[in-house]
């Protein structure tokens, strides 16, 4: 094997030879170290291979054996090179894409978060900038499993995160209910414990221990169904404890105190349909603009639209394309009528009411009232919801050494 790679990194040639003291010329070649291979001999010709640097050293065998030599195919690297001269800087310019769109694809150039609703993407992506991953960050110093297990103590509102590492891209999914009964986030031993301070509504066990009944008040943190199964004996004793992962359903009764404001006088920006636009482009963490016109507005906003380049859905590039508009406007201030006001009011209040339905929040009292002064709209009250309010919790096990200690 190593033979055969000196050979096509040095060079060699098939060779067809005419004449009739062909055993003369093998002697001859073999005399004066001329190396042959893969001889093949048909009467008066024979084909075999020999070295690129020693081709012109059959010349002499040959004359004094009065053969013709005929060279059929020179092969290796520099046969190769100069061949393919022409090609030789689009194969480099392949070759060389390919090894930068392997070094980039090492490190992490877009992050997305998907299932927000009381945050929004901007702010958990902007926590996350801040605090654990930025675009640019190798992907090998990235723990998914260590990313959710610190967003679930940052957002303690979020019931359960999942992250995932796919080509460039860090995906971050977020569900703000979680059903315990079908959450396979916990692989190990766990219990279920109390998400928030509610009253106990409904339990139904699937594994575990059941740790309270309907009617208990219980803290957020409270366990609920414990992970760890007794086994008892004849005497009401326990013998042993198998340690699972809890599931069920748990419904609570809680109360969500609901306190907003609006004011009756605001500015309101309206736009003239004056704007002007300009591109910059993004290499790495440095941004190139070639021009920014000169903004004549007083007032104005500037809104920016970022393209990440990306090859295929998960391989993002560390290049972008960013078209930034400024657009001018005029504040003119409105005062709303107390109705308008209350409608206004009693519109957001709807909204945040739609938005614990859509987490499968069943509402069973709403007591808030909506007043209005010469400035400002309150609304001010309590809503009562019965909602899923169980989650799990890694469960520690402890030894019997531990417990002898």
């Amino acid at each position: 094997m190593f033979d055969i790679i000196l050979r096509y990194l040095y060079g060699f040639a098939k060779i067809h030879l005419r004449g009739i003291h062909i055993n003369r010329f093998v002697n001859l070649c073999k005399a004066r170290d001329i190396k042959l291979w893969d001889l093949e001999q048909k009467e008066d010709e024979i084909f075999f291979f020999t070295a690129s640097k020693d081709i012109a050293r059959l010349e002499e065998p040959a004359r004094k054996t009065e053969s013709d030599v005929e060279i059929l195919r020179v092969y290796g690297i520099r046969e190769f090179i100069r061949k393919n001269k022409k090609r030789i800087p689009f194969v480099a310019g392949f070759i060389l894409f390919a090894v930068l769109i392997y070094i980039q694809s090492l490190f992490i150039w877009e992050i997305s978060v998907s299932g927000e609703s009381d945050y929004t993407s901007d702010e958990i992506l902007q926590h996350i900038n801040e605090y654990y991953v930025q675009t640019g960050t190798p992907k090998s110093k990235v723990d998914c499993a260590e990313l959710e297990k610190n967003l679930r103590k940052d957002f303690e509102d979020i019931a359960w995160i999942s992250c995932a590492l796919t080509g460039t891209k860090l995906s971050v999914e977020i569900t703000e209910t979680l059903n315990v009964c079908t959450d396979t986030s916990m692989k190990g031993p766990c219990n279920i414990v109390a998400s928030k301070n509610c009253t106990i509504a409904e339990i139904v066990t699937a594994s575990g221990t059941p740790v309270v009944k309907s009617g208990d008040d219980v803290k957020k943190g409270d366990v609920l169904i414990s992970g760890a199964v007794y086994l008892y004996d004849d005497n009401n004793e326990v013998m042993d404890t198998n340690y699972v992962s809890a599931e069920g359903e748990v419904y609570g009764i809680c109360v969500y105190h609901y306190d907003e404001s609006i004011p009756r006088t605001n500015y309101v920006k309206e736009y003239t349909g004056n704007e002007k636009k300009y591109y910059s482009f993004g290499l790495l963490k440095y941004d190139f603009t070639p021009y920014v016109p000169k903004c004549p507005y007083d007032t104005f906003d500037r809104l920016s639209d970022d393209k990440r380049l990306h090859i295929g859905k998960n391989l993002y590039l560390p290049f972008e394309i960013k078209k930034t508009t400024v657009k001018e406007y005029t504040l003119m201030m409105k005062k709303l009528s107390e109705k308008d006001a209350t409608d206004k009011m009693q519109e957001k209040l709807n909204h945040y009411i739609g938005n614990l339905q859509e987490k499968g929040v069943q509402i069973i009292e709403k007591n808030v009232k909506i007043t209005c002064s010469e400035d400002a709209c309150h609304a001010v009250g309590d809503i009562t919801v019965k909602q899923l309010i169980g989650v799990p919790h890694e469960l520690q096990i402890i030894s019997e050494e531990q417990t002898l200690e």
